[in-house]
């Protein structure tokens, strides 16, 4: 009996060695770098046609729980689902109120411009109405022309 008990001790004493042995190894690999440095991890991003697909398959889903499983095995959350959502509805209408803008935009210049053509062309021909009734030329006559 005397002798387990000096054999229990003994693996006793080299687990403890062991142990401290262990210790002092882990403290020195601690010690020589006591600063942790933080894993950045980077942002994942997605493609304009993943993020279409993924729409359409989960608008193709019938119940939540199907939603919910496309999710998990996307590694997804239902806002990246409504920010997607409210992307292409706000992308798609703004696309169409910008070109809408520029085309109204361009058509009232067009007006603009045809008026101020109608009001030179007017003034052209009140111009050369007074000449002819004065005798005066504006413009030079091709005789006068080549005289200078």
């Amino acid at each position: 009996m005397e002798r387990e008990h000096n054999e229990l001790n003994s693996v006793i004493s080299c687990d403890v060695a062991t142990n401290e042995k262990n210790i002092i190894e882990v403290s020195e690999i601690v010690s020589h770098n006591p600063q942790v440095k933080a894993i950045t991890q980077r942002k994942r991003s997605f493609t304009t046609d993943y993020k279409q697909q993924t729409l359409a398959t989960y608008d193709a889903c019938e119940t939540t729980e199907e939603r919910g499983a496309l999710l998990r095995k996307e590694g997804l959350y239902s806002s990246n689902i409504s920010s997607w959502r409210h992307l292409f509805k706000s992308g798609n209408e703004s696309n169409g109120a910008k070109k809408s803008q520029r085309v109204d935009h361009l058509v009232s210049e067009i007006d603009q411009l045809k008026k101020k053509l109608a009001q030179a062309q007017a003034i052209i021909d009140l111009q050369k109405k007074v000449s002819e009734l004065l005798g005066t030329y504006i413009l030079p006559h091709e005789s006068n022309a080549g005289k200078s």
